[in-house]
């Protein structure tokens, strides 16, 4: 899976991650420990279909700086698997602003 540089900030400070580009994740997502140390305002819980089932997970408010570019929007608070390779996610949220092309051949990523 691509991994990607962002920073998430907070009325109490900022993060940087390195994270998943998932096409698959409808919102980003970070360590609700994270969320909470950089004073995130929460906004709520949203009900989610995984794998395994029905879930709810934190939401709160949040800008993420991705490629250069400042976006404010609501993330997902859950922590990762302990084998998670990395901690957070980019999801559709940030995604579906962009053009990408993942080439898995050249095991490259072009985003426009």
């Amino acid at each position: 899976m691509p991994i990607v540089k962002i920073i998430v900030k907070g009325p109490k400070g900022e993060k940087e991650y390195d994270a998943y580009l998932d096409t698959g994740a409808s919102k980003c997502l970070i360590p609700e420990k994270d969320a909470k140390d950089m004073g995130l305002p929460y906004a709520g819980d949203m009900e989610v279909i995984t794998g395994t089932g029905k879930d709810y997970i934190r939401l709160y408010k949040a800008t993420i700086i991705f490629l250069d570019e400042e976006v404010s929007t609501l993330v997902f608070a859950r922590d990762l698997p302990e084998q998670a390779v990395v901690k957070a996610i980019v999801g559709r949220d940030i995604l579906d602003n962009y053009k990408i092309c993942f080439n898995g051949i050249a095991r490259k990523i072009e985003i426009e």
